[in-house]
């Protein structure tokens, strides 16, 4: 339990394995504070979000884009909170390796400018519970306040800079 008093549903854990394991059921799952208890709002897959194509050649742009229209839409263009992991393909230049193909789930916490004071202060106090739910260790997390820190090229931005070789 988080300090809010927040609850963490266990089909959250158990979808996310679906994600972050074996065949990977899922590109992106979606997760909503309701009644006290963090539950899984949406769990898309590769499939349903017709994406075709090599994902790494445009470093998930594509997926990424519709994975935002899917959240702004849920959040009634960005004035309520939300969690959401996201399975992140691209690549990026490594010395003496080339071109890598990466793959990293990326943990966003999304409590937008727009949205009420205590909405954000339940997101920000339940943030450790779910973390912890979820077993963040291998997860790149991320704070959005606002659509500009959730672009993709933002984000891939960060993602190359952690994984390139400097």
């Amino acid at each position: 339990m988080s300090t809010s008093g927040v609850m963490v549903n266990p089909g959250v854990q158990s979808t996310f394995q679906k994600l972050s394991e074996g065949r990977k059921e899922y590109r992106y799952i979606i997760f909503k504070i309701e009644e006290r208890e963090v539950i899984v709002e949406a769990a898309v897959t590769p499939e349903e979000l017709g994406v075709t194509g090599d994902d790494y050649e445009d470093s998930s742009k594509a997926a990424f884009e519709k994975f935002v229209a899917d959240i702004k839409q849920r959040t009634a263009d960005l004035t309520d909170c939300r969690y959401a992991v996201f399975d992140f393909k691209f690549t990026c230049s490594r010395v003496g390796a080339g071109t890598s193909k990466m793959d990293k789930i990326v943990f966003l916490q999304i409590c937008p400018d727009g949205a009420t004071i205590k909405k954000k202060m339940v997101y920000a106090s339940s943030a450790s519970a779910i973390k912890a739910s979820l077993g963040t260790g291998k997860i790149l997390q991320f704070q959005i306040s606002d659509e500009s820190e959730m672009s993709h090229k933002e984000l891939l931005s960060k993602l190359t800079e952690k994984y390139a070789d400097n």
